[in-house]
Order: C-alpha cells, then structure tokens, then sequence
C-alpha cells in the first residue's frame, strides 16, 4: 500500500504541510541515496530497516522514527526479512526549525522513540484522512500537524531524565513572565501572578530577584515601558493610544513612569 498526497500552499509561510502518506514496503525497498528540499518525519509502524545519513546509519524499528533534514544525503532501506511500514509527513516552513529543536531533533540528532500514548500514529493518521479530501484546506492540514509536531514535542518532554528538567523555580519564573506577555496591556497585579501559579507573593518575590534582579512589579513596569518604545515609533498612535495600549489608563501616569524608566519623556522619546 503506498500513499502519497502533495500538498503546497505557498501563503502559508510558518509551517507548511508539503506531502504525507503511509506505505507498506516490501522487502529491500529503499530510496536514495539523494536529498530533499523539506523535512520529512517517517513513523515506524510495524516492522524493521535501516536508515543512513552520511557516515551514520542506524536500525530503525517500531516505535522509532526518523527525521530528514533538508539538504542532507540519506539513504533508507527495508529490512529484507521484516520490512518497514512507516507512515510520513514532509513539511517546510519558518518555524519548521525551532519547533523540531523543541522536540530534540535536529540534523545531529535525527532518530526519536515513541509508544502509543503519545499521540503520534493517531494524529498522523489524522493528517493522511484529512489530506485524502478534496475538499481539505490548507489550513485544516496545517492544523492537523501542528497538533502532530505538539504530541512529538511533548513526547520528547516525557522522556528527559527528572535531572535534567528545569527545576520548578525556574518554571515559576519563565510562566510568571510568560503570565506578563499574555496580560501587560489589562490590569495585572502581582498577587494575580502568583494566584495563577499558586504561590504566595513573597515566594514569587524572592524568585524574581535571585533570577532576574528585580521585583516582579519592577520587571512589569521594565515590560511595558519597552512597548511602548516599539509603539511609539508608530506615528499614527498617540502618546494616550500607547499609553493605553501598555496598560495605562492615565497619560499622565504612563509619562511619569516612562521617563522615571526611560529617563526621557515619550514625546522626546518619539522625537
């Protein structure tokens, strides 16, 4: 059985689904060596073979996959006795790079285990059906493998040694700042942050100032005040339209705590 669905949607720049399929291969069946111009992730379904790229190769079996890079030379092959059956999907894109490092894959470290409750088969079969309509838009298909790259990354997550994940301090730091980005422009307060993250004030604190030097209220106001320098080089917003727009109801506040951070006002700023 082999299935293969091109898919090429050139607006879509982030992530991009270029082809996928599933295919049973019969024994010795390879392809390359040679090189591709996207990436492509094979999952390994049942069955066993052996994938090459430059000097390396490795044995693949169910439950692995493996990543091709784009430019790269490989080369895989079926297993003569067991053959391979993988299903694949070929994808490019700006934020194609970034999210498989999130995944721990990269052109050095291009081969993945999974089992079954990680979501992979089911959300690649997801992709397959889906690319299998007509009527299937590329948006629907770029939905479908983000939430597949989504169960790849978290996958990834589940299998770093509890040594060697960030210590929950830090975790509490990076979702506090995380928790800013998302709510700078409202009303925030510091005891919303550490509600969110169920931690006392005074915790959350303390956390601020071993990691970043500041207070958390510090560190919001340094924040917003950064905005509004990227908006006030905006010509078509006003001081009251930025100040609003960081989160100030009052002008005249805004450009207090402006100049008090920045140590000019918005105006000269601008100017």
């Amino acid at each position: 059985m082999l299935e293969k669905y091109y898919i090429s949607k050139k607006e879509n720049t982030d992530l991009n689904v270029y082809r996928c399929g599933i295919e049973e291969c019969a024994p010795g069946h390879s392809w390359g060596p040679g090189v591709r111009d996207h990436y492509i992730i094979h999952v390994v379904l049942s069955g066993k073979g052996t994938f090459y790229e430059g000097e390396q190769s490795y044995k693949i079996e169910k439950g692995q996959g493996f990543l091709i890079c784009p430019g790269r030379i490989v080369h895989y092959i079926a297993d003569s006795q067991d053959p391979w059956t993988y299903s694949w999907v070929g994808f490019h894109g700006l934020k194609a790079e970034a999210i498989l490092k999130k995944a721990g894959l990269s052109a050095s470290n291009n081969v993945f285990s999974f089992n079954e409750q990680d979501g992979l088969i089911q959300s690649l079969n997801d992709l397959i059906t889906a690319a299998r309509s007509e009527s299937a838009s590329g948006l629907m298909l770029t939905g479908f493998l983000y939430i597949f790259l989504a169960n790849l990354v978290q996958s990834h997550r589940s299998r770093i040694p509890e040594s060697e994940r960030m210590a929950a301090s830090d975790q509490y730091v990076a979702k506090a700042v995380e928790y800013i980005e998302k709510n700078y422009a409202g009303f925030i307060s510091v005891e919303d942050i550490a509600r969110s993250l169920k931690i006392n004030r005074s915790y959350l604190s303390t956390l601020f100032s071993r990691y970043l030097g500041m207070s958390p209220r510090e560190f919001i106001i340094r924040f917003r005040m950064d905005k509004a320098c990227e908006l006030l080089k905006n010509h078509n917003l006003s001081v009251g339209d930025v100040a609003r727009s960081v989160g100030y109801e009052d002008p005249f506040q805004f450009s207090k705590t402006f100049r008090k951070t920045i140590g000019v006002s918005p105006t000269d700023y601008r100017r």
